[in-house]
C-alpha cells in the first residue's frame, strides 16, 4: 500500500504545483477561406481566471504577441479570477493592443469565484449565479472598456464585421450561456445589418449544445468554458467532465461536432487558468490555441 500512496502524492503535486503552471501554445489548422486568401492567425485565448497574484502567468501572457504574432484575437471569457483581477489581465493583454479582436463574457467576468465543493462538477454542470450572489459582482463594464481600448469588438449579444489580410469576416457572439444571459435573437438582429463577408464566425463562452445549435450557420465557433475537462484520464487525455452538455470528447481543440442539420466546425480552448479554490490541472496542460485559418484547395 505504501506504493500507492506514494503514487497518489505524486499525482497531487505534480497536479498542484507542475502542470497547472505548464502553459502551452496549441496549433492547428483548417482550410476554409476562400481560393487565394493570405492565411489568418488567429490567437484564441480563453479562462484566464486572473488573481492579483499569478505573475507568472501575466509574463507569459504578455509574450503571446511577440512568439505568436497573430492577425486576429478570440477572446472566449473568463478572463478573471478574482476582484482585483482586471488591472493584471489587461496590463498582460496590453501588448495585443492594435491586432484586430473580439470578445463575449464568462461568468467569471460578472461573479467573483465562491467556494464550492470541486467533486460537484462530476455530477452536474456548475449552479448559476442568484440574487443573493450580488456581493460578488464584479466591474465588468472596466473590464470590457479596456478590451475596448486594445481595438477589440464586443460580440455579447452582438456582431461585427473586420477585414483581415483582405478577407472580409464577420462576427456573432453571445453572452454567457451557463448564465442563460445568450440571446440569438439580438445577435442576429445586428448580424443582418451588416454587409456579407467571406466568412461567419460564431463566439461564446460556454459551448452547450443549444447554443451551438443557435450559432450553427457559422463557419466555425470559438468557445471555452470547460478547461478541457482540467482534470482528465492520465495517458489517454478524456476529459471527465465538460460542466456543461457538449460531449466530453469535445472539450477540446478542434473538432466536427454532428449538430441537428450539419456538422460544425468548433474549436475549445482549455484556457490558462482555474478557479482560486481548485488549483488543479491534471493531463491537462492550460492553453491557448492558435488556429490557422487557409485557403480551400
Amino acid at each position: 500500500m505504501l506504493w500507492l500512496g506514494s503514487l497518489a502524492l505524486g499525482v497531487i503535486i505534480w497536479a498542484t504545483c507542475i502542470e497547472r503552471f505548464w502553459f502551452a501554445i496549441k496549433k492547428s489548422e483548417l482550410a476554409i477561406l476562400p481560393e487565394g486568401s493570405k492565411d489568418i492567425v488567429i490567437l484564441h485565448i480563453s479562462d484566464i481566471h486572473m488573481a492579483p497574484w499569478q505573475k507568472y502567468k501575466q509574463r507569459w501572457i504578455r509574450k503571446l504577441n511577440t512568439k505568436i504574432n497573430p492577425d486576429l484575437v478570440i477572446n472566449t471569457g473568463d478572463n478573471l479570477g478574482h476582484p482585483q483581477g482586471i488591472k493584471p489581465v489587461l496590463d498582460s493583454l496590453n501588448p495585443l493592443t492594435g491586432v484586430p479582436g473580439v470578445y463575449v463574457n464568462g461568468s467569471n467576468d460578472l461573479y467573483a469565484p465562491a467556494k464550492r465543493n470541486p467533486f460537484q462538477y462530476l455530477l452536474r454542470p456548475s449552479d448559476r449565479h442568484r440574487e443573493e450572489d450580488m456581493n460578488l459582482k464584479l466591474d465588468t463594464d472596466s473590464l470590457n472598456a479596456g478590451f475596448n481600448s486594445f481595438g477589440w469588438q464586443n460580440l455579447n449579444n452582438s456582431a461585427a464585421r473586420i477585414n483581415v489580410n483582405g478577407t472580409s469576416i464577420r462576427f456573432f457572439g453571445t453572452d454567457d450561456p451557463h448564465e442563460l444571459r445568450d440571446d440569438i435573437s439580438k445577435a442576429n438582429t445586428e448580424l443582418i445589418k451588416l454587409d456579407k463577408s467571406d466568412l461567419l464566425i460564431g463566439v461564446t463562452h460556454a459551448p452547450y449544445l443549444r447554443v451551438l445549435e443557435d450559432l450553427s450557420s457559422a463557419d466555425i465557433v470559438f468557445a471555452g468554458h470547460t478547461h478541457g475537462g482540467q482534470v482528465c484520464w492520465p495517458f489517454w487525455g478524456r476529459a471527465l467532465v465538460t460542466n456543461c452538455d457538449l460531449p466530453t470528447r469535445y472539450a477540446r481543440g478542434l473538432h466536427l461536432v454532428p449538430l441537428t442539420a450539419k456538422k460544425l466546425w468548433l474549436n475549445v480552448c482549455a484556457g490558462l487558468g482555474h478557479s482560486i479554490y481548485a488549483p488543479v490541472r491534471l493531463a491537462c496542460r492550460p492553453e491557448v490555441r492558435v488556429v490557422t485559418l487557409k485557403a480551400k484547395n
